[in-house]
């Protein structure tokens, strides 16, 4: 069996757009930096989205990697093109970390994976000089993965169990709470605010479809896009540089906390949207005011989310 015989069809798509950056660049390699371009272009598998959250830019990295490698001085035919002793390596990485994942294909998110544990190729420094925080990459493509069951509901001694292994709180977040925290990222960035806080998670479930936030915030007769224009006025936009990387902020990981107490209360081995939502009103920050004023007490929350759980 090759390297590439595991790729599913989005990490073939990523070589096929790295060897289209390396020859954009008139180089006769395909270098790691290619990869973390091909991993932004393609635009809608897990390493795309992350990066997307986390601030990646395909022009800003492209500059990146002109200012660092520089362009070749004559073009190179495709056939010419190799794979770099680095790149090989992080290929290897990629396979392992879908076997660690007990992943029985390598997707993007391996191959992003493999370029941060890696940590020493120009693709690594091309995420840092556009503003990608390294450290959170990891974490932030587990929890888009969801590395936990996905049931809804698992009894107490199933719960306990997963207290005593001590998971991070983003290994817990089920589907649609994962893409909520991907578009809080998004939300901090837009704001160029240095933290993710509550009141970005807030906006990042406004956003969703996701039936039962949609469902509470009908209930509470508050309109959504309202909602996230008191938001916006109450944390308006900062003002100066972008920040070098976005982390999260000590308020959102007590909200994570709170979270995670609720989803155990009520015997659910992740945590849902519903769950966010009522540690967010339950927080004292800008989110948990907004939504006070709205109406939307944790108590309010509280008693529509018991009944529509029947």
């Amino acid at each position: 069996m090759g390297p590439f015989d595991r790729f599913n069809d989005r990490a073939k798509r990523v070589l096929a757009l790295a060897q289209d950056e390396a020859i954009r660049f008139n180089h006769n390699y395909i270098g790691v930096e290619h990869l973390v371009l091909g991993l932004i272009r393609e635009g809608e598998g897990v390493a795309a989205r992350v990066l997307d959250a986390l601030g990646a830019d395909i022009q800003k990295a492209r500059s990146s990697v002109e200012f660092i490698i520089g362009r070749g001085d004559a073009s190179t035919s495709p056939s010419e093109i190799t794979l770099s002793p680095r790149t090989k390596k992080v290929i290897e990485l990629a396979i392992d970390e879908a076997r660690k994942l007990g992943h029985s294909h390598v997707g993007t998110e391996h191959l992003l994976l493999a370029i941060v544990r890696e940590g020493q190729s120009v693709g690594t420094g091309v995420l840092e000089a556009i503003g990608v925080a390294i450290d959170s990459v990891r974490e932030r493509v587990l929890a888009v993965l969801g590395q936990v069951p996905t049931a809804t509901a698992a009894p107490a001694e199933g719960i306990a169990r997963m207290a005593r292994v001590q998971m991070r709180p983003h290994e817990r977040l089920g589907g649609d709470a994962q893409l909520a925290l991907v578009r809080a990222y998004w939300e901090a960035g837009r704001a160029n605010a240095e933290e993710v806080e509550p009141h970005h998670l807030l906006l990042g479930l406004i956003a969703s479809e996701q039936a039962w936030i949609r469902r509470i915030l009908r209930d509470l007769a508050i309109d959504p896009t309202g909602l996230a224009t008191l938001i916006d006025a109450a944390a308006p936009r900062r003002d100066g540089l972008r920040p070098a990387g976005i982390r999260e902020s000590r308020s959102l990981m007590e909200a994570f906390g709170r979270a995670a107490s609720i989803a155990a209360e009520r015997n659910f081995a992740t945590m849902r949207s519903e769950h966010l939502l009522l540690a967010v009103a339950a927080g004292d920050d800008i989110a948990a005011n907004v939504l006070a004023t709205a109406g939307a007490t944790p108590q309010k929350i509280r008693e529509i989310s018991d009944r529509m759980s029947g």
